[in-house]
């Protein structure tokens, strides 16, 4: 259970910059959305109010997870990997939204099942891991892979490649710190290459998914078209430059150019209002979440705790890259929120419950001495 001792043990620095980067999150939020809300005669922080709704369900989330002792989790695997698939297969079967199923009606608000499948699977493929002691062969990579595959396969029907491949990655990493031989994970990268390329060929990959890999290797090529995000995503970095333009005051940002920027592309609004600063201090902010997961690892009483820690920081790095990357042109445009930043009620909630795991392998990283 959790008390105040207990709580004396958690990680502040750790907790520190995951709340830092909510209250980035939320001023952003608020600056992403108010013209148009004022636009439209509503209240202009009628976004930021929904999302504050989900940071307090995200806090209390984070906090009940650290009161857990996540070694009980071990023994609870199939039950949480069961709720999440029959949750990826129920989004299926509910009417589109915008042409994709990946939302689950919660009354006015929505969750998508993905987020928390990453969460499931992680801690999945953490308990399948440590089960018990086998060689850590290609057939042992085989076998814990077939944990990860089905919702693989739910979530790129819904359709969402980026997720999939966070998955993939974490999975990698995870068995890796295992006791995995990188000659054979490099051989499951080296199919996931050949299969993607046959879904790319075989009709499997949607027109538009193409549409932006394309983009991003010819980011020129349709600028108010299929280019129009990336392209106005560069011009609102390069008007940020080293100071920013001042909060709630770039031009890019207020005046909409940038569609649903809050969510996918809140990046491009930091960059233009805070500049290479406070872009800057946003990665330093990620780079401390990272670095003390890396200490978690490390400290961790087992083996179960560690690979917690190391899949929670594999999500979160991929996450990261992904996101920042697209806005540089980096790499190719993709749906993916910038963790504890971006809107999205969903995407808190799964981080939250994410670093409070990771809390709760450092809380109890030796045993408390009464």
């Amino acid at each position: 259970m959790f008390d105040s001792r207990s709580f004396k043990r958690a990680d502040f620095v750790l907790l520190g910059a995951a709340l830092a980067l909510v209250v980035v999150g939320c001023l952003m939020i608020y600056s992403c959305t108010r013209s148009e809300l004022a636009a439209d005669g509503l209240p202009r922080w009628t976004v930021l109010r929904t999302q504050l709704v989900w940071v307090v369900l995200g806090l209390v989330a984070l906090f009940l997870t650290m009161s857990l002792d996540y070694s009980r989790l071990s023994g609870l695997y199939l039950p949480i990997y069961g709720v999440a698939m029959l949750l990826l297969a129920l989004v299926l079967l509910l009417p589109e939204v915008h042409g994709i199923h990946r939302w689950l009606g919660l009354g006015s608000l929505g969750i998508q099942p993905a987020e928390f499948a990453q969460i499931a699977v992680l801690l999945t493929v953490a308990a399948v891991a440590t089960a018990r002691d086998e060689p850590h062969d290609f057939l042992f990579l085989l076998r814990k892979l077939a944990w990860v595959v089905p919702p693989v396969l739910l979530i790129l029907k819904e359709p969402d490649l980026g997720t999939p491949v966070v998955m993939l990655v974490t999975w990698g990493v995870m068995l890796y710190l295992c006791g995995a031989r990188w000659p054979h994970l490099a051989a499951f990268a080296i199919a996931g290459v050949l299969l993607f390329a046959a879904a790319w060929f075989g009709g499997v990959i949607h027109e538009y998914q193409k549409e932006r890999i394309l983009i991003f290797l010819h980011p020129w090529k349709d600028p108010t078209g299929d280019g129009y995000h990336l392209r106005q995503s560069l011009i609102a970095i390069g008007h940020g430059g080293a100071v920013g333009q001042g909060l709630f005051q770039g031009t890019q940002t207020r005046l909409g150019y940038i569609p649903e920027q809050e969510t996918d592309f809140i990046f491009t609004a930091i960059a233009e209002e805070l500049g290479f600063v406070g872009g800057v201090f946003v990665l330093f902010l990620f780079g401390l979440l990272i670095w003390r997961c890396t200490v978690v690892i490390a400290e961790a009483k087992d083996a179960f705790g560690r690979l917690i820690a190391a899949g929670v920081m594999t999500t979160l790095a991929v996450h990261l890259v992904v996101n920042v990357g697209m806005t540089m042109g980096l790499g190719p445009v993709k749906g993916m929120p910038l963790p504890l930043v971006s809107k999205g009620g969903s995407s808190m909630l799964a981080t939250m419950v994410a670093i409070g795991l990771v809390e709760s392998v450092y809380m109890r990283r030796h045993k408390i001495a009464f």
